[in-house]
């Protein structure tokens, strides 16, 4: 039986304007409070091998920001990365399901991790319920768990009730992800946002992010913070060797590889195959070289607080409370992109 519900992703709406009493755009209050701890700015860096190893997560805690390192490596190796990417605080760590799961978390927090994300593609199951159990058995409230992925309210609070301070947000709305594609299933990532949010947790959205105006949708739609994969792709920090490649006009560009983490190419590296019964749903592909990641961060929060001085929100949190949606057509979405590039060109 088909569902009555719509859903909507960040193309399909605006922000309404309204009042703003700031006086500059440098005055409003970026920080974010999850779980006791304060964010300077409310970025998460995707827990993607091709995104973030050591040096994107020095860098996004240097920033303020979450920085989540990937687990596809042994848990030596992890700990290790953990151990070098140094603040505590602002580094936390993916683990799996399972035995592998507690075991990576017990020799991360015994290494100082405060911060550990049950990561699966499909969180609202009921191994991911067990892991979450098993951690708040293990260390109470002494580790800030993050859980997902969901991308409704039934599998939010399904990971609440578990024990999740935070829950992950997006199911097949990233750039490398082709579940949807794969599997028929997901929910457009702004309505996923909106869902999840209604339940007393905090909420990262992860996926779809494209723009800065991406971004400030997301935390108007209930988000505390906005993971980046396809954004900080390529950029000098995350993991990986520049690749040159000799055009056919005859000049060189500089790529790195980005890919999904269920990718033929991640699942064979780190699985040593991709069994038969499974399928890829995700792509691996070279991006162009984009230089320092600061660039991106930059541009994001400069996108956030210029954003939320357009409905007058001086707090991330009143921008939530202020804010209104309006829906519009695919001239709208045209209309408010440089069309003068075509026209007088």
């Amino acid at each position: 039986m088909l569902s009555p519900t719509r859903g909507l992703t960040f193309d399909d709406v605006l922000l309404i304007p309204s009042y703003n009493g700031i006086k500059s755009r440098n005055m409003v209050t970026v920080s974010v409070k999850i779980s006791g701890r304060t964010f300077g700015i409310p970025i998460a860096s995707s827990n993607m091998d091709t995104v973030t190893g050591v040096e994107m997560a020095k860098f996004i805690a240097s920033q303020g920001g979450l920085a989540l390192l990937h687990r596809f490596v042994s848990i030596e190796e992890n700990v290790a990365m953990f151990k070098e990417a140094g603040n505590a605080k602002h580094v936390g760590i993916s683990i799996g399901i399972g035995n592998d799961g507690i075991q990576r978390a017990e020799a991360l927090v015994a290494a100082g991790a405060e911060i550990l994300c049950v990561d699966v593609a499909h969180g609202h199951s009921k191994e991911v319920n067990r892991t979450i159990r098993e951690i708040r058995e293990k260390w109470s409230n002494n580790v800030m768990v993050v859980a997902g992925n969901v991308a409704t309210y039934a599998g939010a609070d399904y990971l609440a009730a578990a024990g999740a301070d935070v829950i992950k947000v997006g199911i097949g709305p990233g750039s490398v992800c082709t579940t949807r594609i794969k599997t028929g299933f997901g929910v457009p990532q702004l309505t996923a946002i909106m869902d999840c949010s209604r339940i007393d947790r905090h909420v990262i959205a992860d996926g779809g992010i494209r723009n800065p105006g991406d971004a400030v949708k997301a935390l108007a739609a209930g988000a505390d913070m906005v993971m980046l994969g396809g954004m900080l792709s390529g950029t000098d920090e995350t993991p990986g060797e520049i690749i040159e490649r000799t055009l056919s006009d005859g000049s060189v560009r500089k790529f790195k590889r980005f890919r999904g983490m269920a990718s033929r190419e991640a699942q064979e590296e780190f699985m040593g195959q991709m069994q038969e019964w499974k399928t890829a749903e995700g792509v691996a592909l070279e991006v162009t070289s984009k230089g320092s990641a600061r660039n991106v961060i930059l541009d994001i929060m400069g996108g956030i607080r210029s954003g939320m001085t357009y409905c007058g929100a001086q707090e991330i949190r009143e921008l939530k409370r202020k804010v209104q949606f309006m829906e519009i057509t695919s001239a709208a979405k045209t209309e408010g992109t440089p069309h003068a590039v075509d026209r007088y060109q």
